[in-house]
């Protein structure tokens, strides 16, 4: 018996009318929860209209799950009362340092800083993950981003870093399936890479990641540049690479949901509802 595979799209603001119009051929959307914390305003109202017709994922840019100091109490409010209007299928945030002191201020990086992954980070990314799903009084997800520089403190693999994280705060797991393959590029053309296939490269950390926390796919496209690196910028189509490395994950992760970004140069609704319709074809061939 086929079983069916939830696949769901970013939802970006020039797309909201088109959503309200029609649900069909997603079953979820994401959005990203700061460009929400408004208490009110066009895109509260248009929120509130969508999450009437579709289950809503929402995923954060602003927490820094991984910072060094406490998520700050102000952002943690914005983001519970969010919460309790929309009532989300998902929340998600990213394992990146965001908030720094400077001045006695604590200020925001205004970006996802990437970080070491080594014993003292773990501990940083465990309180705050904790402190998330204490205010929230729910799971959350974590997911990894594209790194473009390597850490020598590192001391433990990426995949273990964020099992580690999840086995001890009880949140679950969102993989950027591109974040892995842009890192895997990267690693080989910095010649930081032991595999010369950065898809084989990704496969392996797939089959070392337990299943079990394994909550959400996400896909998308990325840009290369004249000097050599990858750039996640979500402004291109799911690349070939990210779609092998889908089939895979959905072998591996059968009961993650999977999200398809693209967040710059949007297309028009109905070519990312074909990215959608190419990853559910992909889950019914793979199931």
């Amino acid at each position: 018996m086929d079983r069916h595979h939830d696949v769901g799209v970013g939802l970006r603001a020039p797309h909201f009318e088109a959503v309200l119009a029609s649900q069909a051929g997603i079953d979820f959307v994401e959005v990203h929860a700061e460009n929400h914390f408004a208490s009110g305003g066009l895109a509260r109202s248009l929120l509130q209209r969508v999450a009437a017709l579709l289950p809503v994922s929402l995923h954060g840019t602003g927490a820094g799950l991984a910072s060094k100091v406490p998520i700050p109490l102000s952002h943690l409010r914005q983001l519970r009362a969010l919460v309790e209007r929309v009532k989300p299928l998902l929340i998600s945030d990213h394992v990146a340092q965001t908030w720094f002191v400077e001045g006695g201020q604590v200020r925001h990086a205004g970006d996802l800083l990437p970080v070491a992954f080594h014993h003292a980070a773990l501990a940083c990314l465990v309180d705050n993950i904790a402190r998330v799903q204490d205010h929230l009084g729910r799971q959350i997800l974590i997911e990894n981003v594209a790194q473009y520089v390597v850490f020598s403190q590192s001391d433990m693999p990426e995949v273990e870093f964020l099992a580690q994280a999840c086995e001890r705060t009880g949140c679950g797991l969102l993989l950027d399936l591109n974040n892995l393959c842009v890192n895997a590029l990267n690693a080989l053309n910095t010649r930081h890479a032991d595999e010369v296939d950065p898809v084989a490269s990704v496969r392996r950390w797939l089959d070392a990641c337990p299943a079990h926390l394994v909550k959400e796919l996400h896909l998308a496209g990325s840009t290369p540049n004249p000097g050599g690196l990858v750039i996640d910028d979500h402004a291109q189509p799911v690349s070939e690479p990210v779609w092998a490395l889908h089939r895979h994950a959905l072998r591996r992760f059968p009961h993650a949901v999977t999200l398809i970004e693209w967040d710059e140069q949007l297309p028009s609704w109905s070519r990312l509802l074909q990215e959608a319709e190419r990853a559910r074809h992909q889950a019914e061939v793979t199931a």
